[in-house]
């Protein structure tokens, strides 16, 4: 059995099955409570602190000044860069749609 959830991002709705099972999900959080993923825990912390929403937007306004630095590196192959690029480009889109909805719900109080 998979549960399936809406995410209503602007106007559009995107359905995404979880596929997570029940052993998988104490993998999860036994990783994050136990420090073996650390990049994991730490994300963890930020969006239990802040929330997923102002983490987004915070690696918005990183991908920004990342992907310009990845124009310029000269230590990056052509497809270390386009991953890199690719990459922030996808963030700052996620990024754009996340403010657009804080400033719908805020204007819409």
């Amino acid at each position: 059995m998979y549960a399936t959830t809406a995410i209503l991002i602007s106007r559009i709705v995107i359905y995404v099955s979880i596929y997570m099972t029940t052993e998988e999900r104490a993998k999860f959080w036994q990783a994050v409570e136990t420090g073996d993923n650390p990049l994991l825990s730490a994300m963890s912390s930020l969006v239990e602190r802040w929330g997923l929403p102002a983490i987004i937007m915070a690696l918005g306004d990183i991908s920004v000044v990342l992907s310009e630095d990845a124009i310029d590196a000269s230590n990056l192959t052509a497809n270390q860069r386009g991953l890199i690029m690719n990459a922030c480009a996808q963030v700052s889109n996620l990024s754009d749609l996340m403010h657009a909805e804080m400033e719908f719900i805020e204007a819409n109080k």
